[in-house]
């Protein structure tokens, strides 16, 4: 699409706008979004990575809570169009839980209303000498206004007054725990759908920034550049998902399902003990549909609705109610750390999502501290008074509101797994489970492909920057479609490491094109593992050129583009071979991830050199001569040969081939 005497071509999917503010100097402005960032990555994460590292690159050691570090929020091209369940957004920066790159993705309404607002990403800089908020209301100048009566209030309760100053708005708050600096504290997002980005401390930022809102009116359709396409597209995915086995299945117990699924490799009391059946039988999902369950609800455009409302009907939590209880809630709020009783889980987790605490880490925390109790390391004259034991909702309640507080004891819960186990004690570090100072539970021995990814995810330890689901569940089809139908019988086979690196290498850029794009991976993922459709990165292709009318053969490459752009920010932050290796013990278990297939077949694949650092001519092969040079100067660069991608995918069929005529 060119441009015509000296006219621009019209943006279809993207709005063409980035929003940017300063909030030490309380002034917001709009730019256009650079036509290269459009070209060379997509959209939504892609996006924010290369934006984060541009503003970064001459200053790569700012602390995550400078000023200086910047908030991104990005949305895809297909966010905002009629394509189901394209409805999610990144928010992007240097992780105040890490310290490291950090990103995080949700859903909802809020970030088709932005797209409607008319930008693709906002850029939030500085720090208020207040509480303030962002005000975006379509055709009207975004403002900076006073938030002072927000501040203090819990995530819903903001949202209630927001709705009640400016009517019927999307808003993207925090809470206490943003408030008060909790390194993982969250971002909560939408009304009708509640939506959270959690993992990397993006609400802590916001709170840093003293940002407690983000408000969006906004109405419309973003328009596609081949309507007929887009319809007849759309068509056949909404219809798909309503239908398909594993959707269905999602809307009727959403992520909870997840439990079930890998109940029997699942380690409960931070990892010590194996899960009993009577344990899981606590947790059983008809018991939760039957007894809790009240409804569900869908992120915009969404056939699937996923996400579970509840409410306590009995006992000591009766009259509790929620909008949403996920997987990461059940494991670390429940199993994790001895609790085996819905109520008190769905209590504990709807304190969470108002306090805006990232559930995961602090069930993470929490269990180390519990452990700690349990082997005599910790003692109440350490934790103001309080005896934290298996099991004990009471405790962890008060425990859960002194971190969102950062009260006593409470500040160290507030940081990660290594500083929390630190303070402690010496003797405590083991029982920190973590990589790269994210906690994330995955066995080192069961569904290998799995624990190779969550060493090398570029947050931290993690189960979404590259879900290698094609090798756990042995997809025979979806793997001969990434390298050919000459590939290892054992790289199906969830137990052998064989040929592991290629698969985490594939589906770390497989999810990046969905993150750019701005899809959901429960729906992508549920029709896959069912085949019904199986979605490769060609049929990705489709989607993007029917909305965006652009040629989508290059998408795979933009992928890698983007991820590269992420490894290279975490080089410059020192990080290497020895960060991507689980700390804290193996409860005997023996880590695989040195074993041929795993870690060096991913280093690889990646382009990477056996230390894990970037190579110069992987950068260069995808266009990033400007980054090589950066850590060349760092000397964070190496200038091993690897293997260049299509050499990579030699006998790959999923090569997205240009299909519509403009």
């Amino acid at each position: 699409m060119g441009d015509a005497a000296g006219q621009k071509s019209p943006v279809f999917g993207w709005r063409g706008k980035i929003l940017k503010a300063d909030l030490t100097k309380g002034v917001a402005w709009e730019e256009e979004l650079p036509r290269h960032y459009m070209d060379n990555y997509i959209g939504g994460a892609g996006i924010n990575a290369r934006i984060l590292y541009d503003v970064l690159r001459d200053n790569p050691s700012v602390d995550a809570l400078d000023p200086e570090n910047p908030l991104i929020f990005g949305c895809g091209p297909l966010v905002g169009t009629e394509f189901p369940c394209a409805s999610r957004f990144t928010v992007t920066a240097k992780s105040p839980l890490t310290g490291i790159f950090g990103d995080t993705n949700a859903g909802g309404f809020f970030p088709v209303r932005l797209k409607q607002a008319g930008y693709d990403h906002i850029v939030i800089q500085g720090r208020a000498d207040k509480p303030v908020a962002l005000y975006i209301e379509k055709g009207k100048t975004p403002e900076i206004v006073d938030a002072s009566d927000l501040w203090g209030l819990d995530t819903y309760a903001t949202d209630d007054l927001l709705h009640q100053k400016y009517g019927d708005c999307e808003t993207a708050r925090i809470g206490m725990a943003g408030e008060n600096l909790v390194r993982y504290a969250n971002i909560l997002s939408g009304t009708k759908r509640i939506s959270t980005n959690g993992r990397t401390g993006m609400g802590c930022l916001m709170g840093s920034k003293n940002l407690k809102a983000i408000i969006v009116k906004a109405s419309g359709m973003v328009p596609s550049a081949d309507t007929g396409a887009a319809k007849e597209i759309s068509k056949r995915y909404r219809d798909a998902w309503f239908k398909g086995p594993g959707t269905t299945l999602k809307r009727q117990y959403g992520t909870l399902t997840n439990f079930s699924q890998i109940a029997d490799h699942t380690r409960v009391k931070n990892e010590q003990e194996p899960l009993t059946t009577e344990q899981l039988d606590a947790y059983d999902l008809d018991l939760f549909t039957g007894t809790f369950k009240t409804g569900q609800t869908a992120c915009y455009g969404c056939p699937v609705a996923c996400t579970q409302k509840w409410e306590v009907k009995e006992g000591p939590y009766k009259g509790d109610k929620g909008d949403k209880v996920e997987y990461g809630h059940l494991l670390s709020l429940g199993p994790h750390i001895g609790i085996f009783d819905f109520p008190a889980m769905l209590h504990l987790a709807d304190l969470a999502n108002r306090l805006g605490l990232d559930c995961i880490q602090f069930g993470f925390n929490t269990g180390i501290v519990m452990e700690c109790f349990q082997r005599g390391l910790l003692s109440p004259d350490a934790t103001g008074g309080l005896t934290v034991n298996w099991g004990d909702d009471r405790s962890v309640e008060t425990l859960m509101l002194r971190t969102a507080r950062r009260e006593g004891f409470g500040k160290a819960m507030a940081g990660n797994a290594p500083t929390l186990a630190a303070h402690i004690g010496p003797e405590a570090v083991q029982y920190g489970f973590h990589t790269k100072g994210m906690s994330f539970p995955y066995s080192c021995t069961f569904a290998l492909p799995m624990s190779l990814a969550s060493s090398v995810a570029t947050r931290g330890g993690d189960h979404l920057k590259g879900h290698p689901f094609a090798s756990i569940i042995g997809h025979t089809e979806m793997l001969e479609k990434m390298f050919g139908t000459d590939i290892p019988e054992e790289i199906g086979d969830h137990f052998s490491p064989v040929a592991k690196g290629r698969v985490v290498w594939w589906q770390e850029n497989y999810k990046m094109v969905m993150d750019s794009l701005g899809i959901c991976f429960l729906a992508v993922i549920n029709s896959n593992v069912w085949c019904d459709p199986l979605i490769m990165v060609r049929e990705m292709g489709e989607m993007y050129e029917a909305i965006t009318g652009r040629d989508p053969s290059q998408l795979f490459t933009a992928a890698e583009r983007s991820y590269q752009i992420e490894r290279c920010f975490n080089a410059l932050q020192g990080i290497s071979r020895t960060d991507d290796m689980r700390k804290g013990t193996t409860r005997g278990e023996t880590n695989p991830i040195e074993l041929p297939g795993m870690l060096d077949e991913y280093y690889e694949y990646r382009g990477c050199s056996a230390e894990g650092l970037p190579t110069r001519r992987r950068l260069e092969q995808i266009g990033l001569h400007d980054v090589a040079d950066d850590l060349e100067r760092h000397g964070k660069l190496s200038d091993t040969q690897r293997p260049c991608i299509e050499e990579l995918l030699r006998g790959s069929t999923d090569r997205p081939q240009r299909s519509i005529a403009h």
